[in-house]
């Protein structure tokens, strides 16, 4: 396949200057008069400003993400010198011959080519609390590991990026939780880019800080809550299933699991006309398909794993006997947008994981759109899904 010219210079420059002029001397005027009318909103109680905030994601942000490759992700900081309220570490990662690198997970890198390396990962500080300079657990203490959405592809754990905002978010509203370890896993890549990461790269990435939360800073596992938005959801689910499918002593399940929009289904296969991705698909901000982050994701993985593999899409209808497939995961609060393309998802997990046995609250926010906690111009509904956490967490 060749690469499109609108990812090299100077035509990729002039292309962002197309759109970009485009956008505000014509979409923009025409967004204006298409959601003037109240009736004509996604919502009734969105402002004509989000309804053009949303639109320019779904028609501009989200296709040239693939279109032009623009850069999401962050290089590692020279010294914490340069984080506010962060510190940066980089994770030796799992060994070849470790006991957690087993199981479907193993597997499936046989087939990929995967292998473990080291991780870089960030800590997101509550402002004025007093961390241990070793960063060890205190006695009791509870904690989250973070891993950020982006369709595989994209984003960064990095304090500066957008999808940051969930950390912060989660220590500044939580009485209890003081700091949060966001994992920069590796991301994934398609042709026309260079095919890297695919599966099980990132659920390698993040075992490997779960492991550093456990051995390393010796925090208990009931006490670490493993939260995932959009494609990290994904990796959540992924990471929590092969801890409660493979016994390993040294490392237990997490106590409790959150997923934020969570992309459960790569095959999306409830695409019917009262599916989500139908009657979501003009309000959302959402505007690519699945081909992209979903060839990324699995390699040279078969097409068919999309449809039937649990790890990959744990939700999908391709299933036979589902009964137990959630069946030992920990306390789960799954938080969605009424307004997203892959609520389907969300709801769906939620009836299984509750018909399995599992503590769940399923928490549908019916007028914000996919992954809207880390937007912090959703409010008030993020600052309020941040409360109705934070109330979570703390119990």
């Amino acid at each position: 396949m060749v690469e499109p010219l609108t990812r090299h210079q100077p035509f990729k420059g002039l292309y962002l200057a197309y759109i970009l002029a485009s956008t505000v001397f014509v979409r923009v005027p025409l967004w204006s008069i298409t959601y003037l009318p109240r009736h004509n909103r996604p919502s009734p109680t969105w402002s004509l400003l989000r309804c053009i905030i949303v639109a320019a994601y779904r028609e501009v942000m989200t296709k040239l993400a693939v279109q032009a490759r623009l850069k999401t992700s962050h290089d590692p900081p020279k010294s914490d010198d340069e984080l506010k309220d962060a510190k940066f570490v980089c994770l030796e990662g799992l060994t070849e011959d470790a006991d957690v690198f087993c199981g479907e997970v193993r597997a499936a890198a046989g087939v990929t080519g995967v292998h473990p390396a080291k991780v870089a990962a960030y800590w997101i500080l509550k402002p004025g609390v007093s961390i241990p300079a070793d960063m060890k657990a205190k006695p009791g203490e509870i904690v989250v590991m973070h891993i950020h959405g982006g369709a595989f592809h994209l984003g960064s754990a990095h304090p500066d990026s957008a999808t940051s905002n969930l950390s912060r978010g989660l220590v500044e509203h939580s009485s209890k939780l003081e700091r949060v370890l966001a994992v920069d896993y590796r991301l994934s890549a398609a042709p026309p880019d260079n095919p890297v990461n695919s599966f099980p790269a990132a659920v390698l990435d993040c075992l490997a800080a779960y492991q550093y939360l456990i051995k390393d800073l010796g925090f208990e596992a009931k006490n670490i809550t493993v939260a995932g938005d959009s494609a990290g959801g994904n990796i959540v689910f992924a990471l929590v299933r092969h801890l409660v499918e493979n016994t390993i002593p040294a490392l237990p399940p997490p106590g409790r699991l959150l997923s934020c929009s969570a992309w459960l289904d790569l095959s999306q296969s409830y695409n019917t006309p009262e599916s989500s991705l139908r009657r979501n698909r003009k309000n959302d901000i959402l505007g690519m398909g699945p081909e992209y982050p979903r060839a990324a994701y699995l390699g040279p993985l078969d097409i068919e794993e999309a449809r039937t593999n649990r790890y990959l899409s744990p939700v999908s209808p391709h299933f036979e006997g589902t009964e137990g497939l959630f069946r030992g995961f920990p306390r789960t609060y799954i938080s969605a947008g009424g307004l997203e393309t892959i609520l389907d998802d969300s709801t769906r997990v939620a009836e299984k994981l509750k018909a399995d046995g599992v503590d769940v609250i399923l928490d549908v926010e019916p007028n914000s759109v996919h992954d809207y906690t880390v937007f912090a111009w959703h409010e008030p509904e993020r600052t309020e899904a941040f409360k109705r956490f934070a109330k979570w967490l703390d119990e």
